[in-house]
């Protein structure tokens, strides 16, 4: 059975005075070997954890 490693990091801040102060960069990659492959800044905490979903189903569905 292949083993599947993918790596996903989330920096999260606050930005005081903005209208929609949550900043969130996801840097993700589906191969370690090469480094993180995409990188997005995210205002919405829906958002964010739409892009970890969306990272974990590809993750999932790529295995097999």
């Amino acid at each position: 059975m292949a083993s599947t490693t993918a790596f996903l990091t989330i920096r999260a801040w606050r930005e005081d005075g903005s209208e929609h102060p949550l900043r969130a960069e996801i840097r993700l990659t589906n191969d370690v070997a090469s480094g993180f492959q995409h990188a997005l800044t995210l205002a919405d905490s829906e958002r964010v954890v739409e892009a970890v979903r969306g990272f974990l189903e590809d993750l999932v569905s790529s295995s097999g």
